[in-house]
């Protein structure tokens, strides 16, 4: 009876278990949350045919700060860091926010990025390319290595540094856009833990080719990759970071205006 009553059991724990790992939440009526992979990856799912979605990058002003200090004040539905940054906290590579952009910014053949415009229509560039600033966008952020059809793409120039990171299992922190331009995904994975060190980018991009989703960027990772989501940060910082999060020099923010 005992054996009997375990496998009739055994279905149901199934289905909670993958509950627990796939579970998917309405954050706002566009933008769907879910963890996967033992709850250390975060994704977020905006849907950009919604009217109320607006996407903004960091002002200016407000440059070299958390995460968290960049979301509360804008009032973002969801917020992640954004572009990699020099010694002098500038992001590198081309990257507008709010239609102004970064003094001294402009796009080099050693960062991709996406670019959406104030209707969001968005498209994240190919790689190895230089491409013109558009005044169209309001909204551009810079990335490094290219993600496509679940593998890493290296810019020419600078394949010896970026093969070294991108073999690594770090925190990451990427962005991605559904085939039909439809969905924006940004993507946070923890690492850097004693149970979980984070994901190479093949690992990557083999999450979001399972995604449907054949076009991403992977922008600043390690100790700065942050997501939060209406004032919490949903991602465990790195154990060395206890719970201090890293002021970083832009960010990309999601705001749901949309209503329930």
């Amino acid at each position: 009876m005992l054996h009997l009553f375990l496998l009739r059991l055994l279905p149901v724990l199934g289905l909670l278990l993958s509950t627990q790992v796939h579970a998917k939440e309405q954050v706002s009526p566009c933008i769907q949350y879910e963890k996967a992979d033992q709850n250390r990856v975060h994704i977020a799912k905006i849907d950009l045919h919604c009217p109320g979605i607006q996407i903004i990058g960091t002002p200016i002003k407000q440059a070299n700060q958390t995460t968290s200090n960049f979301a509360f004040p804008n009032k973002t539905t969801v917020a992640i860091n954004g572009a990699f940054f020099d010694a002098n906290n500038k992001p590198q590579g081309l990257n507008v926010s709010n239609g102004i952009r970064w003094p001294g910014s402009y796009d080099t053949t050693h960062h991709s990025f996406l670019a959406c415009t104030l209707e969001n229509r968005c498209f994240i560039e190919a790689p190895n390319r230089k491409t013109a600033h558009n005044p169209a966008w309001h909204t551009v952020i810079s990335g490094w290595q290219t993600l496509k059809n679940g593998r890493y793409i290296c810019p020419h120039g600078s394949q010896k540094i970026c093969h070294s990171n991108a073999r690594g299992q770090h925190p990451r922190t990427a962005l991605g856009l559904s085939n039909n331009n439809r969905y924006l995904y940004l993507v946070v994975v923890e690492g850097r833990k004693t149970d979980f060190q984070g994901y190479t980018l093949n690992q990557l991009a083999r999450l979001f080719k399972k995604m449907n989703v054949n076009n991403a960027l992977n922008l600043d990772g390690g100790g700065s990759s942050t997501m939060i989501i209406n004032r919490t940060r949903v991602n465990e910082l790195p154990s060395r970071q206890f719970f201090l999060e890293r002021n970083v020099a832009n960010h990309l923010g999601i705001i749901d205006t949309t209503p329930h």
